[in-house]
């Protein structure tokens, strides 16, 4: 496959399938974030093989980004402004003390595996996988190092977490596991939705999201939308959530791009860093279990509500376990919300000057 080489229609149609396969793949197993994660690993092994793809335009993947600023920013609305600020001090506590314990290791990732210290901070950060890969994408660090990592991290907490919070959890039925593979748009589940209001939501988050961008924001598709939108929903306009089946597609593009940078060299290399892998996200897991514990006991929230919130995953994600193991999954959502976006805003700003 070494001298494969697509042009551009062609590769976007291929790696649009490919993603579309990984995706069902990894729901059929009930394996975690499939929409990212199953396209992201199926375009990656080809690509890792040799194939060649077309140069996908910068603003298809700012289009994504604008895509999950979007729903990101719907966990914001007005009702949501009380208890916003009742979780202000431990939103803060979980944030700084994750971010503090995440720089901690990426510092010593890079003097353990010789990883250059940009990549090794934005590997080690609990800002999702997509976006901190993007992030380094555009930093021209090393996207697969950090993809590796935040992968293995957000699988690690998918599988791990649930099932801790599990045994403190007595009402709950029996397949924790499954509820990872709940939809990743859960926001939106009336099919009848109008289309204008969909396109509205659609229209001021992308101007929102191409705006940050043009103005060299980083992640500026996500941060801008994410930004506009929550920021609109939280003083009352009522924008409706976009439905499932975009967001899966946004989700699916951006695996697809991100597996798109497992070059041969690239995969080459990771080898040797699978096992640094394997003992970081074990450290994120026991740092967010602690953290859980200790909010349970200072600010009185249900244990298993709290070991969901400090998990250093996704919000959505997260927000869909706590749903289904009986936990408060808006607590959880504007938790895990809050550290995404001061992640997101701060600490590009963070590592620039550390690095």
């Amino acid at each position: 496959m070494g001298n494969l080489t697509l042009n551009l229609p062609l590769s976007l149609m291929l790696l649009f399938l490919l993603g579309y396969l990984g995706y069902r793949i990894f729901r059929f197993f009930r394996i975690p974030g499939g929409a990212i994660t199953g396209s992201l690993l199926l375009v990656a092994v080809l690509t890792g093989l040799g194939v060649r793809w077309g140069d996908i335009p910068q603003h298809f993947n700012t289009f994504f980004q604008v895509v999950l600023g979007i729903v990101v920013g719907c966990k914001f609305d007005r009702e949501a402004v009380p208890r916003i600020k009742s979780l202000i001090v431990p939103s803060l506590f979980v944030t700084v003390s994750m971010v503090g314990s995440c720089l901690a290791v990426g510092i010593l990732l890079a003097k353990i595996t010789g990883v250059e210290p940009g990549t090794a901070l934005y590997a080690s950060m609990p800002g999702g996988l997509a976006e901190m890969s993007l992030l380094a994408m555009e930093r021209n660090l090393n996207a697969p190092v950090v993809t590796l990592f935040q992968y293995m991290r957000v699988l690690a907490i998918y599988i791990s977490v649930p099932l801790i919070a599990l045994r403190y959890n007595q009402g709950v039925k029996e397949a924790a596991a499954g509820s990872a593979a709940a939809p990743e748009a859960g926001e939106d589940k009336k099919s009848e939705a109008r289309m204008s209001q969909i396109l509205i939501t659609l229209v001021i988050g992308g101007f929102g999201g191409f705006t940050a961008k043009a103005i060299g924001v980083p992640v500026g598709g996500l941060l801008g939308a994410m930004t506009v939108v929550g920021l609109l929903r939280t003083l009352g306009v009522a924008l409706r959530p976009l439905p499932r089946r975009l967001v899966i597609f946004a989700q699916i593009g951006l695996g697809v791009y991100l597996g798109t940078t497992f070059t041969p060299e690239v995969v080459a290399t990771l080898h040797r860093l699978l096992i640094p892998t394997a003992i970081f996200s074990v450290v994120i897991v026991l740092l967010g279990v602690i953290l859980g514990v200790l909010i349970h006991r200072f600010w009185g929230l249900d244990l298993v509500t709290s070991l969901l919130a400090c998990a250093a995953a996704g919000v959505t994600q997260m927000s869909a376990i706590a749903l289904d193991m009986d936990a408060d999954a808006v607590t959880v959502g504007l938790l895990q919300a809050f550290r995404y976006a001061v992640t997101m805003m701060v600490m590009p700003a963070i590592i620039s000057l550390m690095v």
